[in-house]
């Protein structure tokens, strides 16, 4: 799930099923963190974690179609 961190400056490793994950936490950014995961609970606890809306997600910008001028 898609949070974005308020927190210090910080980085963690989680276990990823049979491997460990390094994320790395910056004041400002998303990160993709699993919900159930006891350091993503605690980082919530603390109000370090604000989960991402959906619909907040910048969409990817259209390009404005070209147009060409007569002499």
């Amino acid at each position: 799930m898609k949070y974005f961190y308020s927190g210090p400056t910080s980085g963690v490793t989680l276990q990823d099923g049979d491997k460990p994950r390094e994320v790395m936490l910056h004041a400002g950014t998303e990160v993709d963190l699993p919900a159930d995961n006891e350091y993503t609970k605690t980082l919530l606890a603390l109000d370090h974690l604000k989960p991402v809306a959906v619909d907040a997600q910048p969409k990817a910008a259209k390009a404005a179609p070209a147009t060409s001028k007569g002499d």
